[in-house]
């Protein structure tokens, strides 16, 4: 949790504001000193409501999407084409994404309030709820869902896709064996940084759309498209805003999905399936 606050405010950082943090650790320790140790975990109550929903789906629709585009269950997974694993996994994730938005904006809402004049609205995830809906309308809750939606395709798509194929060129080099506690760790440690690289930039995007400020009518006040909010973003801080935050998030990608897949494996070879080739995923 600390590392996602951490990942969203120095992803704000720029918008509409000036730079405050030098880096990760200057971010850290700023934020504790100006609201205390809570700051590293506000948001944490929409964010476990999030994960609880957003994973579960994204990682459970991941194989029945898969069977749905033409892949026999049967299939071994080696034989799998890489297309489909990724088209697969890019549809879980946006379906995920779509439905887990609202918590995915309260989440950055109350990360980024800090001790700013929104800090009150956002104190908790009922509140935050009635706030956003009196302020925003029901449909405020799928603020930002277009980035939202690309991010997560992306995500999905890059992780639940280059698992498989990292662990198998690995395992054909002789570097790891697969299945093993120490396979799954270095496999799940290259994904999550490929996973990073992709989806950075448009969680840079996702972070800013959902948490710049709204005008009258539920407007935002600094960006009013995903397009806009990049080429705004791009024009004013160069280039490499859209890797902002990319060290957090790496860090918190990594663990998240070798936790994941080590969970994974050991399921799959505990409770096989007599007739299905659902990923390790």
């Amino acid at each position: 949790m600390p590392l996602d606050v951490l990942k969203v405010r120095l992803q704000m950082q720029g918008a509409g504001s000036k730079k405050v943090y030098s880096g990760v650790f200057d971010c850290a320790a700023k934020s504790v000193k100006a609201e205390g140790v809570g700051a590293l975990y506000k948001g944490v109550q929409p964010a476990l409501l999030r994960q609880a929903v957003y994973g579960s789906l994204r990682y459970g629709l991941y194989a029945p999407l898969r069977n749905v585009i033409g892949v026999d269950a049967d299939t071994p997974k080696d034989k799998i084409p890489f297309w489909a694993k990724f088209v697969a996994g890019g549809g879980a994730g946006a379906l995920a994404s779509v439905i887990a938005n609202p918590t995915d904006l309260l989440k950055i809402r109350m990360q980024v309030a800090g001790t700013g004049p929104d800090a009150h609205k956002y104190k908790s995830l009922v509140g935050g709820t009635q706030t956003l809906i009196r302020e925003e309308g029901f449909l405020g809750m799928w603020r930002g869902s277009g980035p939202n939606i690309v991010r997560a395709s992306v995500l999905a798509a890059t992780e639940l896709s280059c698992y498989d194929t990292i662990k198998g060129q690995l395992a054909a080099s002789g570097l790891v064996e697969p299945g093993t506690p120490q396979g799954v760790f270095v496999s799940a440690l290259g994904t999550g940084f490929v996973a990073s690289v992709a989806s950075n930039p448009f969680d840079v995007v996702k972070s800013r759309m959902m948490g710049q400020p709204v005008g009258p009518g539920g407007v935002g006040v600094l960006y009013k498209s995903m397009l806009d909010c990049w080429i705004t973003s791009i024009k004013t801080e160069g280039v490499l805003v859209l890797a902002k935050g990319f060290f957090p998030c790496w860090a918190r990608h990594a663990p998240r999905a070798m936790i994941t897949f080590q969970t994974m494996e050991f399921m799959n070879r505990t409770f096989p399936a007599p007739s299905s080739n659902t990923e390790e995923e």
